[in-house]
């Protein structure tokens, strides 16, 4: 029988900063493809389309693009890529799509519907989870274990698991042992491709070099101001503000890091790093060296009306974003952007942390409730095979890419300069499998065909940096006790961090009382919150 009035449905409280990224990417991760880790694929499983005579449906809830399904008429059946997927594959979709912003809420109310879709998707990043863990999912009658299926039904999909990095193949597996979700995988291994960003041109004006240390951020920083008279010469997203901490030696304050194997909290085991930390970014929001509404901000990828206006000098954002947003918006013709590490004390120190790319994130999850998980397994398996992952990556042939001389596929003006006037972003959502969506063997290098050789060595900047010193992965999951205990301390603990640290930097509060505040947090139980990242942390690395 189900436990639907025992396990309760809230999604893990997850901390505001990204220092450590939420997966792991580093070359020394990749395992071979020798790995005993997943089950022995089974060689007499084959793949063929369509993949029944007759059609069949099946339901998957999936959270809302608001981009696509402006661009849709509110229904993923209406793009082209999933019309012609059902051509392929004979299966048809029922897509369960709830309103952008309540996919969490929404999320937690499908266990209380009575029958669950097939297919639903899973991301503890997004606040979409089992509370309790995947294990008691399944132990509870919700989720399906793919242990037995996938060697038959997902064979392509193991396969690609073996070529993946370390970190993936064991958070492929639960505590337990079983196979529950079914991952996105990178074909290869993704640079860090999110950090902030300078106006080089303003730099250049005023004979600049590019700052290292704290001392060269604060001056040009302040001549930012001065010069330009920009409101908020750094304008950061506010969980990329503590990034900046990373040169003093104050890793993930809202969050945990670990040096050789032992689990650290900044706030306990750094609290006069901290304090110094918190103390200059006061400084400077003092002296008006950043946005004075940066705790408000919402959008990670930078002010777009900030840089318009030159209101700032410095924010962060992903590469793509410079040329395909900022500068259009520009009314400086000169204007140009280049990349910056984060500040260190001296010059020459060597960065100990900064944003690793997961290797995946989202995941598939089929409900026990599904009847006909072979089918749908065959479904998810097709986006793995060479033919499926092709079509997934870049379209139909013919239609969305051609192949180069090369022999590699080159997006059509369908995609890069579409008639109806969609951004290539637009276009991919429309006609290739939606980006950042589980279940597909994804070609990340696809989107370089759109980014500038310049754009792209931002890349080289941000990813130049110990990738293990202090990297806690996110693959590193805690059982069911575990789990319910961290999400009952961490929940009120974060959020007494995350408002105390910004009103720190902003003065509403003064460092006079931050004793206070260390106390305060090492008293909220910190340490048995540490504990228990330990023991996920032990178990992973073993």
């Amino acid at each position: 029988m189900k436990k639907r009035g025992i396990a309760l449905l809230l999604s893990l409280m997850m901390t505001a900063s990204t220092v450590a990224g939420c997966g792991s990417s580093s070359s020394s991760d990749k395992a071979s493809a020798s790995s005993s880790e997943a089950p022995a694929v089974d060689a007499s499983a084959e793949l063929t389309l369509p993949l029944t005579d007759e059609k069949e449906t099946i339901t998957v809830w999936m959270a809302n693009d608001s981009t696509a399904m402006a661009k849709n008429g509110g229904d993923y059946n209406n793009n082209p890529y999933f019309k012609e997927l059902e051509e392929r594959t004979n299966v048809h979709v029922d897509w369960q799509v709830p309103a952008a912003q309540t996919e969490s809420e929404q999320f937690n109310l499908l266990f209380t519907s009575g029958e669950l879709p097939d297919v639903m998707y899973y991301y503890p990043g997004q606040n979409i989870s089992y509370k309790d863990g995947l294990d008691a999912a399944v132990d509870d009658g919700y989720f399906l274990d793919l242990t037995d299926l996938l060697p038959k039904y997902a064979p392509h999909y193991l396969e690609a698991l073996k070529k993946s990095s370390e970190n993936v193949q064991k958070a492929a597996v639960t505590d337990e042992g079983r196979y529950v979700q079914i991952y996105s995988i990178l074909q290869t291994s993704q640079p860090s491709f999110y950090g902030y960003v300078v106006r080089q041109d303003w730099l250049d004006e005023l004979g600049l070099d590019t700052p290292e240390t704290y001392e060269d951020w604060e001056n040009m920083l302040t001549q930012f101001k001065e010069k330009y008279n920009a409101s908020a010469p750094l304008s950061p997203f506010p969980a990329w503000l503590w990034n900046l901490g990373i040169g003093m030696g104050v890793y993930s304050p809202l969050d945990f890091y670990q040096e050789d194997g032992k689990v650290k909290q900044a706030i306990v085991d750094e609290p006069e790093k901290v304090r110094e930390f918190l103390a200059l970014m006061n400084k400077w929001y003092t002296e008006g060296l950043i946005d004075p509404d940066f705790a408000s901000e919402t959008n990670p990828w930078g002010n777009s009306v900030l840089m318009s206006n030159d209101s700032t000098g410095v924010t962060c954002t992903m590469y793509t974003i410079p040329s395909a947003l900022f500068l259009p918006s520009m009314s400086d013709d000169n204007a140009s952007f280049s990349a910056l590490k984060y500040p260190v004390q001296n010059k020459g120190d060597e960065l100990k942390s900064g944003y690793v790319v997961p290797d995946t994130n989202a995941s598939w999850v089929i409900s026990a409730d599904c009847k006909n998980p072979e089918l749908v397994l065959k479904w998810i398996d097709y986006m793995y095979t060479d033919e499926g992952a092709l079509f997934g990556n870049y379209g139909k042939e013919g239609e969305t890419f051609t192949k180069g001389d090369d022999g590699k596929p080159v997006f059509t003006d369908v995609i890069s300069n579409n008639s109806d006037g969609l951004s290539y972003d637009e276009a991919m959502r429309i006609y290739t499998y939606e980006p950042s969506w589980p279940g597909i063997y994804y070609d990340w290098e696809r989107e370089l065909q759109f980014v500038s050789e310049d754009d792209f060595k931002m890349c080289d900047t941000w990813n130049d940096f110990d990738h293990e010193a202090t990297y806690y992965p996110a693959y590193a999951t805690m059982n069911l006790e575990e789990t319910a205990e961290y999400s009952d301390i961490f929940s009120d603990l974060s959020t007494y961090m995350e408002e105390n640290l910004l009103s720190f930097v902003t003065g509403s509060k003064s460092l006079s009382e931050y004793d206070e505040f260390v106390d305060t947090v090492k008293s909220m139980n910190m340490e048995r919150v540490i504990e228990l990242k330990q023991a996920a942390l032990d178990r992973f690395n073993k």
